[in-house]
């Protein structure tokens, strides 16, 4: 049995934590990405899971009641799904999925028609009944990495999308960061307004972390440069990158 609800609340943080093992599921074909996330306010937090080349983008209900693995729901088959977030597009009280996908091959030949940003519409409790409705937001080629959150603002949610690579067979080439901005009518609308934040400085994004200094998220990005933070000046009404630090700079045989 793990450590109970009532342990984690009466003991003051004086507690030993135990942990079993449960199996998820057997046999995958493959496996990318794997998330925690709450598909509704009555069930417990299951996960999200895919892989790059099958596309089954799967949720899977929490089996801390099972002995079991239980069964995965699918909730959209996508070409080559990357990376995804959450929030709660619809402003319902749950949250949504925000994924890119159609990468490509590799990051040397990605392909150029690529890089789709969409959200997914969640169901709520109705999630083996009815299917995840796609929006479409952007895309940019090679998309690998997005963040949702309140870059410049707090009225709307915002996405910053983080390609790889700018075109296939280039990696020397900077990225393009893009700002991608709720609008008014989520469910209707064709596309999100989209500005670029930086074209010249980024290469190789390899993965970014989301963080909160103040009023407004931040983002910490691993590229080519090393680590770098990521934000909105409020003061200068400017987007600031700031050097942390150089990374693991020799290629690797």
């Amino acid at each position: 049995m793990a450590t109970s609800d009532y342990q984690l609340s009466n003991d003051n943080g004086s507690y030993s934590p135990f942990f079993e093992k449960k199996l998820i599921e057997e046999k995958r074909k493959d496996g990318y990405w794997i998330e925690a996330f709450k598909v509704d306010n009555q069930n417990p937090i299951g996960l999200i899971g895919y892989g790059l080349s099958c596309g089954e983008v799967n949720f899977y209900p929490n089996p801390c009641t099972t002995t079991e693995p239980g069964k995965a729901i699918r909730i959209q088959d996508l070409p080559g799904p990357v990376a995804m977030d959450q929030a709660d597009i619809t402003g319902n009280g749950i949250n949504d999925i925000i994924i890119c996908y159609q990468y490509g091959n590799t990051m040397v030949d990605c392909d150029p028609t690529g890089g789709k940003i969409i959200w997914l519409q969640n169901p709520g409790q109705k999630l083996e009944q009815e299917q995840w409705i796609s929006h479409y937001i952007g895309r940019s080629t090679a998309m690998h990495r997005l963040k949702v959150g309140h870059f410049t603002q707090n009225k709307r949610l915002e996405i910053i999308g983080l390609p790889i690579v700018n075109e296939p067979y280039n990696l020397l080439a900077p990225v393009p960061v893009l700002l991608f901005q709720q609008p008014n009518d989520v469910l209707n609308t064709k596309e999100w307004p989209c500005e670029i934040i930086d074209k010249e400085f980024f290469h190789l994004i390899h993965d970014a972390k989301k963080i909160n200094t103040g009023a407004l998220d931040n983002l910490i990005i691993a590229s080519r440069e090393g680590i770098n933070w990521l934000y909105f000046d409020e003061k200068f009404h400017k987007w600031t990158i700031e050097h942390i630090g150089e990374g693991e700079q020799e290629e690797k045989p």
